[in-house]
């Protein structure tokens, strides 16, 4: 229970910084130099966690997860990141944009879980689909996005 409790305690608290590093980022220089540094960070925080985990930094191991799903959430985490950054540099509001999108992804995922994981949705879960997709709908229809 509390790996459960605990992940999802340090997802909301990592998004919450995200968000508010995102929105801080000025718009001098290149938003890429940004991502790129920001990356070689998640990078060392990466090895140093190979390294806790199994007691050594394995370049064949890091090299040999070039398969296409590591392929994938590589481009799936930039589109995210330069996403984000367009998006706030565009005018967004912190307070509203991880709502909308996080909203819009659910209602994507839902089926797609269904489809491909045969996850189960119940009328709770469906009651709860639709009062997120009227709070995106009112955020997006009163211009707060």
């Amino acid at each position: 229970m509390l790996a459960l409790y605990g992940s999802i305690a340090m997802i909301v608290a990592s998004s919450v910084i995200y968000h508010l590093a995102q929105k801080s980022i000025s718009g001098g220089g290149s938003l890429f130099a940004s991502l790129a540094s920001a990356y070689g960070m998640a990078m060392l925080f990466s090895l140093a966690g190979m390294f806790l985990q199994t007691g050594r930094i394995d370049v064949a191991e890091i090299l040999s997860t070039r398969n296409w799903q590591v392929l994938l959430l590589g481009l799936a985490i930039f589109g995210i990141e330069i996403g984000v950054l367009l998006t706030y540099k565009a005018g967004a509001s912190v307070s509203t944009l991880p709502i909308i999108v996080n909203g819009v992804v659910m209602a994507c995922l839902i089926p797609l879980g269904v489809l491909f994981y045969r996850e189960h949705v119940s009328l709770t879960s469906l009651l709860g689909v639709m009062l997120i997709a009227s709070g995106v709908w009112v955020l997006c229809s009163t211009g707060h996005a």
